[in-house]
């Protein structure tokens, strides 16, 4: 099902450029809307664009699956399902009104609901691409019953283009919720860890917190009627929290020459003493802006987490079993053209091929 006509199935153009790349020996860097540079992710080579490769190729709405192009704008999409009282089964972030599928995909960002739900890889039935060698393959399918090689496809979640032109992806999808709210409490910072075990009792009505400036917020969804019986006892403020702000990286506290993101096991006491810190998934994702980054890279390491940082002064990344990575790359992409600067910085720890 797709209102898109058959003329923006841009494969053959796409396979033909890579195809070109390679007998050239020229490398290129993967882009779609380039709304995603924010985390780092601007290209530094000859670009080839997804970004006119769209439209929904199926969408079978009674077996929540939809498959559409990587060029296909995540605001798109979710006109569409909505209409249908349909959502991703994941949340997506998309940081801006042109963030497209195919981004989403690459860059593997999940959203604050993360922690309480599902992954964008974990929704992920098939996708196509163009490989290293200037051939489309196919992985996976849309039934997951009848899916093989569907762990081939989630590979390219958070892979940020270094295995592939990703041309299209099949997804799972959930009913929207009946009803969403919002609850705001003032907690002070010695009291958070209790506040987390609390939010456990929630499940599964609760979609998401948030702490920052003494404050949580907690975003509910799910069955009116099992809200209705649970906000008289839950108390809080019922404040004008805008999660979708938060969720695409829009809000003022990412306005920041200094950004960075820790990830860090769960249940872990979090003291930050650098900047201002905004925290997610139960205190496992942990925002902070105006930090130092030296400092911050030691605190989530002495932690057994990791620091990404965002915008302003790098850190060498801590990259696990860096040599998977590399063999993953040798299979996808033995000859190195796509976004190889991005994998030698993300994969690599630092360093090209």
């Amino acid at each position: 099902m797709s209102d898109i006509p058959a003329e923006h199935d841009r494969s053959a153009r796409l396979q033909a450029q890579v195809q070109a790349a390679l007998a050239d020996q020229r490398p290129l860097e993967i882009v779609g809307s380039d709304s995603r540079s924010l985390l780092g992710l601007a290209p530094d080579s000859d670009a080839i664009s997804v970004g006119d490769h769209r439209g929904v190729i199926d969408y079978q709405s009674d077996e929540l699956v939809i498959r559409a192009r990587a060029g296909t704008r995540l605001v798109d999409l979710e006109h569409l399902l909505a209409s249908h009282g349909q959502r991703f089964a994941a949340e997506i972030p998309a940081p801006s009104a042109e963030s497209t599928l195919g981004g989403a995909i690459a860059c593997g960002w999940d959203a604050p609901s993360r922690s309480l739900g599902v992954s964008i890889r974990d929704t992920v039935l098939g996708c196509r691409l163009i490989n290293g060698r200037g051939e489309i393959v196919n992985f996976g399918g849309q039934v997951m019953k009848n899916v093989a090689g569907y762990d081939l496809s989630r590979l390219q979640v958070g892979a940020l283009g270094t295995l592939g032109v990703i041309l299209d992806v099949a997804l799972r999808l959930a009913p929207l919720p009946e009803r969403q709210v919002s609850r705001s409490f003032a907690v002070p910072a010695d009291a958070l860890e209790d506040w987390w075990l609390r939010c456990r009792e929630l499940r599964p009505l609760l979609s998401a917190s948030c702490y920052q400036q003494g404050y949580l917020h907690l975003h509910l969804s799910g069955r009116a009627a099992a809200l209705d019986e649970l906000l008289p006892t839950l108390g809080g403020e019922a404040l004008d929290f805008d999660w979708a702000a938060l969720r695409d990286l829009r809000s003022d506290f990412f306005c920041a020459d200094q950004l960075a993101c820790l990830y860090l096991p769960a249940q872990t006491p979090v003291e930050i003493t650098q900047g201002e810190a905004l925290l997610e998934w139960e205190g496992a994702r942990v925002w902070v802006r105006d930090g130092n980054h030296d400092a911050l890279q030691r605190e989530a390491q002495a932690a057994g987490g990791f620091l990404r940082v965002l915008r302003g002064d790098p850190v060498a990344p801590a990259v696990a079993a860096p040599q998977w990575h590399q063999r993953l790359k040798d299979a996808f992409d033995p000859e190195g053209i796509f976004n190889s600067a991005i994998f030698g910085s993300h994969f690599e720890g630092g360093g090209g091929r």
